[in-house]
C-alpha cells in the first residue's frame, strides 16, 4: 500500500483514538440536576440560597432554577433559604437529570397601620415592573423595589413628601406626594433618552459568560458527538455498500429514518420518551441528563449524514481496486481496510469537516432541554438584564468565530486533497500531430 495512504490511515486512527479519549471523561462527568424554587403563590423565587446537605450549591436565578452538580446519586437533604420566606427543607432521591421542585411559604407578619407602599412600572404599553429601582424620601434613601413585584414598603408619617425614584437606564422621576397611611401610590418610569438595544456593557458580559461558560459545553457536545457519529457513520457507510442483504437492509432503515426525522424531535424523544419506554420495560427507574441526551441524539444525527458521506467516499474509489486487490490473494475485509478506506476517508475528509461545522452549530439545540451551551447562556444573560437583542448578537459573533476559520480549513482541504485537481494525477495531454502537407 502506498506509505501516503498508510499515514493518512493511521493519522485518522490517532485522531478518532484522541476524540474517543476525550470523550471519556467528558461523558463521565459530575452528575447534574435542577432544583426549582416557588412561593406558595407559584411564582418564582430569586436569589434563594439552596443547600444540599448543609453544602451551599449558589442562588436561584430570575426564573427561581438552579443547576447543582458534583452529588452523590441517592438520597439528600434539600434546603432553600430566603429572607421573607420560611426555610423549605425536602428529602429526595437525588438522581442525575431530575428537576426538584420545592416551595416557600411567605413569613406572616402583622404590618403596621403605619405603612405605605410604593410601586414602580415603566412608562410604556407593557407597564412592566422596575425591580431595582431605588427610591428617596426627602433626599434619604428609603431602599429598593423588590424583583417580584417592583414595589416598597415602609413605614412613613403622613404629609408632604418628595419622593424621588432612581433607575440605571431610565429617567429620574421626582414628584411631590401628600401621603397618606396605608395607601398604594404607583410610580411610573420613563426610559433614558439614550436608551439603545445594544448595550456596549452587557454584550461584553455575555460574550464573557458565553465564551467561558457556554462555549467550553459547545465543544465538548460537539467533538464527543463528532467523534460517535464517525463510528456510527463508518458502519453504516460500509453497510450501505455492502452486497449482504440483511446489513445493507439495516443500515439503510436507520440512515433513512434518521435523516427523515426533525433533530429537535430525536433530541425530545431521547430526553423524554426513552426513560419512559425504559422505566415501562424494565419496571425500575431510569434517568438521563441533559447533556448526556444531547450527545446521544446529536451522535445518532449526525452519524446517518456521515454514512451517505462514507458511501460515497467509497464508490468513488474504482471498482478495479478492489478486484486488483483480491487477485492478489487479499480478502475483502484487508482490501476495503488496507486499499479502499484509506483512499475514501481522504476523499471524504472536506465533507467531515462540513459536518463538524453543522454539528457545533446544531449543538445550540441543546436549549431546550436546559443544557448550558452557548445559546443558553444567551438567553440566561438575555432574562436578566431585560435586553435579549445584545446576548444574541454575542453569541452570534462567538458562533462565527468558530465556524468561519473552520470554514477556510475545510477549504484549504477541499484544494489539497481534491484527487482529481493534483497535478500528479491529472491526464497527460495528447500532443498534436503535425499534419504534413499533401505534395502534388
Amino acid at each position: 500500500m502506498n506509505k501516503g495512504y498508510r499515514s493518512l490511515w493511521l493519522i485518522g486512527i490517532l485522531t478518532l483514538l484522541t476524540c474517543l479519549a476525550f470523550a471519556a471523561p467528558a461523558s463521565a462527568q459530575s452528575t447534574n440536576a435542577i432544583v426549582v424554587v416557588n412561593d406558595d403563590l407559584f411564582s418564582p423565587v430569586q436569589g434563594a440560597s439552596v443547600y444540599i446537605d448543609e453544602t451551599y450549591m449558589g442562588l436561584t436565578n430570575y426564573d427561581g432554577s438552579i443547576k447543582v452538580s458534583n452529588f452523590t446519586p441517592g438520597m439528600h437533604k434539600i434546603t432553600a433559604k430566603k429572607e421573607g420566606l420560611q426555610d423549605r427543607v425536602r428529602e429526595y432521591n437525588l438522581q442525575s437529570g431530575v428537576t426538584v421542585q420545592l416551595q416557600m411559604k411567605r413569613v406572616t407578619t402583622s404590618i403596621s397601620p403605619d405603612i405605605v407602599t410604593f410601586i414602580i412600572r415603566e412608562d410604556s404599553a407593557s407597564k412592566s415592573i422596575v425591580a431595582g429601582a431605588s427610591i428617596y424620601i426627602d433626599n434619604q434613601l428609603a431602599g429598593t423595589t423588590d424583583t417580584r413585584d417592583g414595589k416598597l414598603q415602609i413605614e412613613l408619617t403622613e404629609g408632604i413628601h418628595e419622593i424621588s425614584v432612581h433607575k440605571s437606564g431610565m429617567m429620574v422621576n421626582t414628584s411631590t406626594i401628600d401621603v397618606k397611611h396605608g395607601q398604594t401610590y404607583m410610580i411610573a418610569l420613563t426610559p433614558g433618552k439614550t436608551f439603545s438595544i445594544f448595550d456596549g456593557e452587557l454584550f461584553i458580559y455575555s460574550l464573557e459568560k458565553e465564551v467561558t461558560k457556554g462555549l467550553v459545553t459547545t465543544l465538548e457536545l460537539s467533538i464527543i458527538a463528532m467523534a460517535i457519529g464517525l463510528v456510527i457513520g463508518l458502519i453504516m457507510g460500509l453497510g450501505r455498500t455492502s452486497t449482504n442483504i440483511l446489513f445493507r437492509g439495516i443500515a439503510s432503515i436507520y440512515v433513512e429514518g434518521i435523516r427523515g426525522l426533525p433533530l429537535l424531535l430525536q433530541l425530545l424523544f431521547v430526553n423524554f420518551g426513552l426513560p419512559f419506554l425504559i422505566q415501562d420495560l424494565t419496571g425500575g427507574s431510569f434517568n438521563i441528563d441533559g447533556f448526556t441526551a444531547c450527545i446521544v441524539a446529536l451522535s445518532m444525527n449526525s452519524g446517518a449524514y456521515m454514512a451517505e458521506i462514507f458511501k460515497a467516499g467509497i464508490e468513488a474509489i474504482h471498482k478495479g481496486q478492489m478486484e486488483a486487490a483480491r487477485s492478489l490473494g487479499m480478502s475483502h475485509y484487508q482490501a476495503m481496510t488496507f486499499i479502499i478506506l484509506p483512499q475514501a476517508f481522504k476523499i471524504v475528509l472536506p465533507a467531515l469537516g462540513n459536518e463538524f461545522i453543522a454539528l457545533i452549530k446544531d449543538s445550540s439545540i441543546g436549549l431546550v432541554i436546559s443544557v448550558s451551551e452557548v445559546l443558553w447562556w444567551s438567553k440566561t444573560v438575555g432574562a436578566e438584564h431585560y435586553n435579549t437583542f445584545t446576548p444574541l448578537l454575542a453569541a452570534g459573533l462567538v458562533y462565527l468565530c468558530i465556524t468561519i476559520p473552520l470554514g477556510r480549513i475545510v477549504q484549504y482541504m477541499e484544494k489539497k486533497y481534491n484527487v482529481n485537481a493534483r497535478k500528479g494525477n491529472l491526464p497527460a495531454k495528447k500532443k498534436k500531430t503535425p499534419q504534413k502537407e499533401a505534395t502534388v
